[in-house]
């Protein structure tokens, strides 16, 4: 199935985007603004109900928003496979 194909696809590049944000890229590069275009709007609305986790006495903020879209989509392949 071709939703199958894209769906892999776009948990491939949630994956690579979370990998990226390890490494702090230039945001006006242009591969990692594709990836924010690709992304953020399935990012977006995890964000907002579970807000990226501060570690206390760091500067280090955790986004869990990709763990849930890898759920989800994760999910939604096992359901269009069957």
């Amino acid at each position: 199935m071709i939703l199958v194909q894209i769906l892999r696809i776009y948990l491939v590049l949630i994956i690579i985007r979370a990998v990226m944000s390890w490494f702090n890229p230039d945001p006006n590069a242009p591969l990692v603004r594709l990836l924010t275009w690709l992304t953020e709007p399935a990012l977006a609305p995890f964000r907002r109900i579970i807000p990226p986790i501060a570690i206390p006495k760091t500067n280090v903020r955790i986004d869990i928003a990709p763990i849930f879209v890898m759920l989800i989509g994760g999910w939604l392949l096992t359901k269009l496979r069957y």
